[in-house]
C-alpha cells in the first residue's frame, strides 16, 4: 500500500535557510539596478552594420544582420543599425516583446 510521506518540520528548518542562501547569490550576480541596463553597441561588419546588446556586460542580443526580412543583409549604416537596436533596448526597459517586425525596419531604413 502506498503511504504518503510528510515533510518533516525539521526539513524546513533546514531548506529555508539553503533557498535564502541560493537567493542571494543569485540576486547579488545580477547586481545593481544600474548595471542591469541594457547597453547597446554597433559593430562594422565587411559592407555594412550590426548591433548588440549588452546586459551586465554580457551580450544577450548579438545582430549581424536586419532582422525581420527574407535575405540575411547587414544594415547599410550605423545610423539604421542603432535606430533598430534602439528600438529595442526601448522595449527591453519596458519590459516588452522585442521581436523586431517588417512594419519596424521600413522607416529606419529609409533614409
Amino acid at each position: 500500500m502506498m503511504r504518503k510521506r510528510r515533510m518533516a518540520p525539521g526539513s524546513l528548518i533546514i531548506l529555508l535557510p539553503l533557498l535564502l542562501i541560493l537567493f542571494c547569490f543569485r540576486f547579488r550576480e545580477m547586481g545593481s539596478r544600474n548595471e542591469m541596463q541594457p547597453e547597446l553597441q554597433t559593430f562594422q561588419l565587411g559592407d555594412g552594420w550590426g548591433y548588440k546588446v549588452l546586459m551586465n556586460k554580457k551580450v544577450m542580443i548579438y545582430q549581424p544582420t536586419i532582422p525581420a526580412i527574407d535575405s540575411l543583409r547587414p544594415f547599410p549604416s550605423e545610423a539604421s543599425a542603432r535606430r533598430i537596436g534602439s528600438l529595442v533596448v526601448e522595449r527591453i526597459k519596458k519590459n516588452q516583446c522585442f521581436s523586431i517586425t517588417t512594419d519596424d525596419i521600413i522607416h529606419p531604413l529609409s533614409d
